[in-house]
């Protein structure tokens, strides 16, 4: 048995560093043989826990996010705001992570929730022919994001929050839902949602 690292550099000279544990037996015709193999990038820390300010900042972000989505949509069209979409979902949520917990506020049906990023995107900007009831929430002419919360509930790098969301299109219509999200602070130290109710 052995154990300590491997590293590895790809053609474009970038090198990874590996933790390695192997066990090796000998077979009865003297062919060394690998029976077990354990394989783990080395523990990285936790990059801080969460503060309320970061909570806060996420949610804020998420908010005027929206409102660009919407305004994007309105000034120069589909693509564009389906861009920005793109964007929003790469750079706050955590699909490149695990599912996203994500019940949007205006789906039924069978395509209620929308735990990989493709539905979520559809959710917000609509146009995907697999989701045909979607008519993108974010395009509905937003305006103002406002996020008042009822508690807040911070565990080492994840936040739970619970509150209203306030939006106002651009007629002056208030929207005013019920909303509960998980943000997970990864090792970059970017707040990502990992569940949207």
């Amino acid at each position: 048995t052995t154990t300590g690292n491997v590293i590895i550099t790809d053609k474009n000279g970038n090198v990874t560093k590996v933790d390695k544990t192997w066990t090796f037996f000998k077979d009865s015709k003297g062919t060394m043989r690998i029976m077990a193999h354990h394989s783990s990038l080395p523990y990285v820390p936790a990059v801080g826990g969460v503060t309320k300010e970061e909570v806060l900042a996420a949610q804020n972000g998420w908010g005027q996010a929206l409102v660009n989505i919407a305004t994007t949509y309105d000034e120069k069209g589909f693509d564009a705001a389906k861009a920005e979409a793109e964007a929003v979902l790469d750079g706050g949520y955590g699909y490149q992570i695990a599912p996203v917990l994500f019940k949007p506020t205006l789906t039924t049906g069978d395509q209620v929730f929308r735990t990989t990023r493709e539905g979520a995107l559809s959710y917000f900007v609509g146009g995907n022919p697999k989701y045909p009831s979607d008519g993108g929430f974010a395009l509905k002419g937003w305006r103002k994001c406002e996020i008042v919360n009822a508690a807040v509930l911070i565990n080492g790098n994840t936040a739970t929050t619970t509150g209203n969301v306030i939006i106002t299109d651009k007629n002056g219509n208030v929207t005013k839902v019920d909303k509960t999200w998980t943000f997970f602070k990864d090792s970059k130290g970017t707040m990502r949602i990992m569940a949207h109710h």
